[in-house]
């Protein structure tokens, strides 16, 4: 069994992007801790999940002593280790001395532990786990500002990654019909899938390829499509779809539905889209005869949120 440690920015968004890539729909979830029956290993490819754990034992606040004491700690055991309390930091010390008495020669190191120990007290349970990964993925330093090539609109690279990851998808090809200035492709490449991006627009996608040879991603392809007229059938299609509050919205509505339609023939297993909540993006997918598998409401800013929805033919 694993822990997730979910970002509270949007739990749903979080839960849903680590059941997508661990292929699972039977979980539990205590606040952000979301605990799967797996052995989910590409940590790496998440961006809305902070910590993964392996699950060592649930327990609870009037049981927790003897269930520490009877737990098999030496089987875990690596070198060295820490413990961290998260809900009642003040028993840190007592708990961790109850493990240091089950070890046999045991070394505490708080800074570079190679066994890090979590007891997380969340509603009356008190849920131990072993330390596996932190996610030290560096979104920030890709923000849409500090790339090469900018684009208003594109998307934080976060969001980016966790629209990628909704797909459920493990390798191979992906296609942004809109790409823009290419924060998508970026963070399909960053994941060794092999980004496909079309854009109408030929000088934004001159944009696109020199920020997408700045961050080093080499194997993927690009082109000046009309997204509305694509012909060629992808898997996994993944969007931003362009907006402006400049245009008006019955041709935004017409254009998206006109994309919809388009999607219908081309998708074989699933699309990943984000509207702009002033759109009825329900009523144009239903036009379009697509279902709507799950969604999702993503706060910008004051001025709109975005509706990410997880769409198949």
């Amino acid at each position: 069994m694993q822990i997730f440690l979910l970002s509270k920015q949007n739990i749903d968004l979080s839960k849903q992007e680590v059941l997508a890539l661990a292929k699972k729909q039977d979980f539990m979830l205590i606040d952000n801790l979301l605990i799967l029956n797996t052995n989910f290993k590409d940590y790496k490819r998440l961006a809305y999940t902070k910590e993964v754990h392996d699950l060592l034992f649930i327990s609870n606040p009037k049981n927790l002593i003897t269930d520490i004491k009877n737990f098999n700690w030496q089987k875990i055991y690596k070198t060295n280790f820490c413990l961290r309390v998260y809900g009642n930091s003040k028993k840190e010390k007592q708990l961790a001395g109850y493990i240091w008495n089950k070890l046999k020669n045991p070394k505490v190191n708080l800074k570079n532990s190679k066994t890090e120990i979590h007891l997380f007290f969340i509603k009356n349970k008190v849920i131990g786990a072993l330390l596996k990964h932190k996610n030290k993925q560096e979104f920030e330093k890709r923000k849409p500002h500090l790339r090469p090539e900018l684009h208003p609109s594109s998307l934080n690279p976060r969001l980016a990654r966790a629209l990628i990851n909704l797909t459920g998808i493990k390798k191979g090809k992906i296609l942004d019909p809109f790409c823009g200035s290419g924060g998508i492709l970026i963070e399909a490449g960053l994941t060794n899938l092999k980004p496909i991006g079309y854009d109408i627009d030929k000088i934004m996608l001159k944009r696109t390829e020199i920020n997408l040879k700045y961050y080093k991603v080499k194997d993927y392809k690009l082109k000046q499509q009309d997204a509305t007229k694509i012909k060629t059938n992808f898997d996994y299609i993944v969007t931003d779809l362009p907006y402006s509050k400049n245009t008006k919205k019955q041709d935004l509505t017409k254009l998206y539905l006109t994309f919809l339609k388009t999607l219908k023939k081309i998708l074989k297993k699933r699309a990943v889209i984000g509207f702009p909540d002033f759109i009825d993006y329900k009523k144009l997918i239903k036009k379009s005869k697509l279902k709507i598998e799950k969604e999702f409401s993503y706060y910008l800013h004051k001025n709109l949120t975005k509706k990410i929805v997880i769409i198949s033919s």
